[in-house]
């Protein structure tokens, strides 16, 4: 009996060592692991294996608006010396299709150019008279002068009369000349085929520095995008872009091509709505020609708004 129980003893005091050892370890890895140069080369191994998971985007963001290809042509008054003309008549309104040459605005100067015309036109004709009678003497003159009736005097009177009378003649008939010039100007004709955008002044009014109205040419229209300068250099000609309504002027999509890329850094002109957005971001301006299809829906819709989304992976241009 004394001998078992010596062997009993034995036995858990080996177990009581061998879970005393098994403790001390797992306390030592621990330790080990919470320790400072341990959690630093955590660290080291970190932003390796951050930067070589980062993928690259594919898409170039930015805002723009829609304008008509080859921009909008704001059309002035004439300047009619000390104060522009007034509005006599608008011929067209927003959202009409013209034609070059057609007559758009005519203007209340032209009763009173007209007036003046026809007070210069009768001092003219009766100059050419003047004129043609002075020129008949000076030639009567020269034959006396050459059968020796009347000295050289009298003829060299005339031919100064004959003189001041062309002069005059011509000088009121180059006033007339500008009048016409001026006639012509008081009626605004279309410089190309386009469409009335805006009205800027209307009858009665006095036009100011902004003109008259906005004439563009909206049967190819296009989206100019504010594209940031950190971002401008993945953007190429060719490449494909999808552009949204930002405040819902138009639903779904529309799709378009990049035209061309411009050269010129710039403060940005159109501003989101997010508070957060940076308003004086630089960016470059790049032209998107939209797809016929869409081109055709936003024909009336010159400088909407818009969201665009250029994608890098779709440079037609290299393929």
């Amino acid at each position: 009996m004394a001998t078992r129980r010596r062997l009993i003893g034995a036995g858990i005091a080996l177990l009581v060592l061998v879970a005393g050892l098994l403790v001390f370890r797992l306390l030592r890895q621990r330790e080990e692991g919470d320790s400072p140069e341990a959690t630093v080369a955590a660290q080291a191994v970190e932003p390796e294996e951050a930067v070589t998971s980062l993928p690259v985007a594919r898409y170039v963001a930015a805002l723009g608006y829609i304008e008509p290809r080859g921009q909008v042509q704001r059309l002035a008054g004439p300047n009619d010396g000390a104060a522009t003309a007034r509005v006599a008549r608008l011929l067209v309104k927003e959202g009409d299709q013209v034609v070059r040459g057609q007559e758009l605005v005519v203007f209340d100067s032209i009763p009173r150019l007209q007036a003046q015309r026809r007070q210069l036109q009768m001092q003219v004709d009766s100059l050419a008279r003047q004129l043609e009678l002075s020129r008949r003497e000076e030639k009567r003159y020269e034959d006396l002068v050459a059968s020796g009736a009347v000295s050289h005097d009298g003829l060299d009177q005339r031919r100064r009369a004959t003189e001041k009378l062309a002069g005059d003649h011509d000088r009121i008939t180059a006033e007339i000349n500008v009048i016409d010039v001026d006639l012509g100007d008081a009626t605004l004709r279309a410089p190309m085929a386009g469409t009335v955008l805006d009205i800027l002044a209307r009858e009665g009014e006095r036009p100011d520095d902004s003109g008259v109205l906005e004439l563009g040419q909206t049967d190819f229209m296009e989206v100019v995008a504010e594209v940031y300068e950190t971002d401008v250099s993945r953007v190429r000609p060719g490449q494909r872009a999808r552009i949204t309504s930002e405040h819902g002027g138009f639903t779904g999509e529309l799709l378009g091509q990049v035209r061309e890329v411009g050269r010129q850094v710039n403060r940005r002109d159109v501003f989101s709505a997010d508070p957060k957005d940076a308003v004086d971001a630089r960016v470059v301006e790049v032209r998107i020609a939209l797809d016929p299809p869409a081109s055709q829906r936003v024909r009336n819709l010159t400088r909407m708004q818009v969201l665009v989304r250029i994608d890098t992976d779709s440079d037609l241009a290299s393929g």
